[in-house]
């Protein structure tokens, strides 16, 4: 109301100022004032204020057509579609070829429902230039908005005919098909937009992908570019069949259909190393394996050769770490280097090593080989070892000299030698090089070793200024120690002070002397947050520890003495299935557990896992 005193206000004034003006000049200001008061009556709703005001100013200046638009459009508004219909008509008296303004009132009447006078009304607007492309847009557009989707899709069609250009309107009715779920049909405009535009494939991709995550609409799309490939077997549909196998996570079928575009473009193995560069980033480890051999043996393009090979190498050893998770995933004691497990990806990559040396490629065997050492193996002398090789292969390549740098640091921690790990990890933070993701956890493992001395408020200070990644590796520890640290520091710091002791021993492989820590925590202080997961800590130790009768105990304890406290009770069930099934290895107690997760904790993230691993244990078909 205060804005309409204003405007009021602004016409008084005016006014006044208009009596010493010549007359022509208020006669203007006038309508200029009361156009502005008309469009905030608008704006504010009061269309009924608004209409009058328009259609007095119409009537002085009916040639006018923003005043046209600005009355129907509020008469609209006011539902009042016998007063549009006829302000329209009054106008198409004076322009009879105008057909945007005949498409308009098409759907003025189709929303009076008045449907046959506005199916009349289109076929008139279409009819003054039938061989136009633009009529049949105009049109479309209000058949679009009256919610018309199949007529408009049929009228792009008739235009397409009345034309004979079988290319017109492809991506209106793409997107329109789109819209009324008719994805065949989508699927097959995209196609005939892809083969005249040759250098689209990224944009048709993208328009298939946001709806091609529903697997209906997926096989209605693989459907039409098979049928497509039938009628002509292209590269470009090959690439659109091999991606959209992809997302459906078919990577067997897709690698199939990369061997025929390898074929057919005479690529000579590149076109299977990109689709094993795409296979390896999505995890799809063991086809990523095949297609980078086969790349391999094409033979592939010396250029493109060692990156190839190692990314062989690499899948080898991500098919060996799922096997060993799935195998033993409370392995009490650590592989060793003359174990097949990883014996096959380590043996690629000491080929590559000899092959390249003092080259990138070298020095990334090293590296993985140290990861392996480290984290497989526990081999933490052999890990040195490999890991001084890589400073020694490439002194350039900074981003792997901080990856190295962090993982000597580690193994500092693991010999329980914090003043050098801590001397690896300030460097990397300092350095002004280093990728975000390097510094962040260069600054997490400093913040370790602060938890670890019982410097709590030096941890979490550390802790506070990490921006942190989700999708890095160091992420959720992090997230875990902050969230750990700042429950239990002001209400248990002793407690805490000796977890932390306990945890530094059991990353020295110290699990005996950390168990009998934890237990004496438990003990001593029932009372304390920390206490489940301290019982949590001592199963899993004892569970590496190859002690699952005592790993099973502790779990149960957790799970009867905790039952109304812990958040980790699906967990603790989980791994209680686990040891049953991999450490003691009693089907029956195992299904027993896992079905005991599925009724007690239904919403848990572990559930369809459990699931999973009850039908593998019953021997059922998945």
């Amino acid at each position: 109301m205060r804005r309409f005193l204003l405007i009021y206000a602004l016409i008084g004034g005016l006014s006044s100022l208009g009596a010493i003006a010549p007359l022509a000049a208020s006669q203007t200001s006038d309508r200029e004032t009361k156009f502005r008061l008309a469009q905030a009556l608008e704006r504010e709703g009061e269309y009924e204020r608004a209409a009058t005001l328009y259609q007095d100013l119409l009537k002085r200046d009916p040639a006018n057509y923003v005043l046209f638009d600005c009355l129907q459009r509020v008469w609209i508004q006011l539902k009042r579609y016998d007063d549009v219909v006829m302000l329209i008509r009054n106008r198409l008296t004076q322009t009879p070829g105008d057909l945007n303004l005949r498409a308009i009132l098409g759907g003025v009447l189709y929303r009076a429902g008045r449907e046959k006078e506005a199916a009349a009304e289109w076929d008139e607007a279409i009819a003054l230039a039938p061989a136009n492309p633009g009529t049949y847009r105009a049109v479309a557009s209000v058949l679009i908005e009256n919610r018309l989707v199949d007529r408009a899709a049929e009228l792009y069609r008739r235009g397409r005919a009345a034309s004979g250009d079988p290319h017109l309107f492809t991506l209106e009715l793409a997107q329109l098909l789109s819209a009324g779920m008719d994805y065949t049909g989508a699927a097959t405009e995209y196609i005939r937009w892809l083969l005249q535009n040759p250098t689209q494939l990224a944009f048709v991709q993208t328009r298939i992908a946001s709806w091609s995550v529903k697997p209906d609409a997926r096989s209605a799309a693989l459907s039409a570019v098979q049928a497509a490939l039938d009628a002509h077997e292209d590269p470009l549909l090959l690439e659109l069949l091999g991606w959209l196998l992809m997302e459906g996570k078919d990577y067997d079928g897709a690698f199939d259909v990369y061997r025929r575009i390898d074929a057919l473009s005479h690529a000579g193995g590149t076109a299977l190393y990109q689709f094993a560069e795409r296979a390896f980033r999505e995890k799809a480890y063991a086809v990523a394996a095949r297609a980078y051999q086969e790349a391999i043996t094409a033979p592939l393009a010396p250029q493109r050769l060692p990156y190839a090979e190692l990314g062989y190498a690499r899948s080898l050893k991500e098919m060996s770490a799922v096997s060993d998770s799935l195998a033993t995933p409370v392995r009490g004691t650590p592989a060793t280097e003359s174990q097949p497990l990883y014996g096959g990806a380590v043996a690629r990559f000491r080929a590559i090593i000899d092959k390249y040396p003092r080259t990138e490629f070298s020095a990334k065997s090293y590296y993985q080989i140290g990861l392996i050492q480290f984290e497989k193996f526990a081999d933490l002398d052999g890990a040195l070892t490999s890991f001084g090789h890589v400073l020694e292969e490439v002194t350039a390549v900074n981003v792997l000299r901080y990856d190295v740098g962090l993982m000597i640091g580690r193994i500092h921690i693991a010999r329980g030698d914090t003043p050098r790990a801590a001397e690896r990890f300030t460097a990397v933070a300092a350095a002004p090089d280093a990728l975000p993701d390097q510094s962040d956890e260069a600054v997490f493992r400093l913040a370790e070793i602060d938890y670890f001395g019982g410097r709590f408020d030096g941890a979490l200070r550390q802790l506070d200024g990490i921006t942190i990644n989700l999708k890095a590796d160091y992420a959720n520890d992090a997230l875990r120690l902050h969230a750990f640290l700042q429950e239990n520091v002001k209400v248990a710091p002793e407690a805490l002070r000796a977890f932390g002791e306990a945890d530094f021993l059991a990353r020295q492989g110290k699990n005996t002397e950390a168990i009998a820590i934890l237990l004496g925590v438990i003990a001593t202080y029932p009372q304390a947050p920390l206490v489940d997961e301290a019982l949590m800590t001592v199963a899993s130790l004892q569970a590496s520890a190859g002690l699952y009768a005592e790993a099973a105990s502790s779990y149960g304890r957790l799970l009867t003495q905790f039952k109304e406290s812990s958040v980790s009770l699906d967990r603790a069930q989980f791994r209680l299935g686990e040891i049953f099934q991999y450490g003691i290895r009693d089907t029956a107690k195992a299904i027993a557990a896992y079905e005991k997760l599925l009724t007690d904790y239904p919403s848990s993230i572990l559930a369809a896992q459990a699931r999973s691993r009850i039908r593998r244990l019953r021997g059922e078909a998945f």
